[in-house]
């Protein structure tokens, strides 16, 4: 199954765990990175996986919904109660994944007109670390190409 893959966070508030996410997307081979909102955090990484790695910013979310590909999914990541389990979550080949932000959450209006997944624990995870977890689980479910 051929497809790409984007992940950004909303509204993010720290610039470490946006650099950590920048990070995590090249090593787990997303196509690109975003953060949407005004609380941008600075768009680098310990490793400068930003040189590496296309990164948007958009500053509001209806900007950022406008700026989806035509045939991608947009996915929420957050702490919702009718969220979809992704342990069961089948991913669409090309998705873009807004995670919530660190001290947050999505609005409820984008979360009801998109797929919306929840990791498991009954904690939220840091962004970057939830992060590694969609990217992973998508990998172990999504056959691309390069991994057949």
């Amino acid at each position: 199954m051929e497809g790409y893959v984007g992940i950004g966070i909303y509204n993010g508030k720290r610039t470490y765990n946006f650099g950590a996410l920048v990070r995590t997307a090249r090593v787990f081979g997303a196509d690109f990175v975003f953060s949407v909102g005004h609380r941008n955090p600075g768009e680098t990484s310990s490793v400068k996986a930003e040189l590496t790695i296309p990164v948007f910013h958009f500053e509001t979310l209806e900007l950022f919904v406008a700026s989806i590909p035509a045939n991608a999914n947009l996915v929420c990541v957050e702490l919702a109660p009718d969220a979809l389990d992704i342990r069961t979550y089948a991913h669409p080949p090309r998705a873009v994944y807004l995670m919530g932000p660190e001290d947050g959450a999505l609005p409820t209006s984008i979360m009801r007109q998109h797929d919306t997944v929840i990791l498991p624990g009954a904690y939220p995870l840091n962004v970057a670390m939830a992060a590694t977890v969609v990217l992973y689980d998508r990998l172990l479910k999504v056959r691309t190409p390069s991994l057949a």
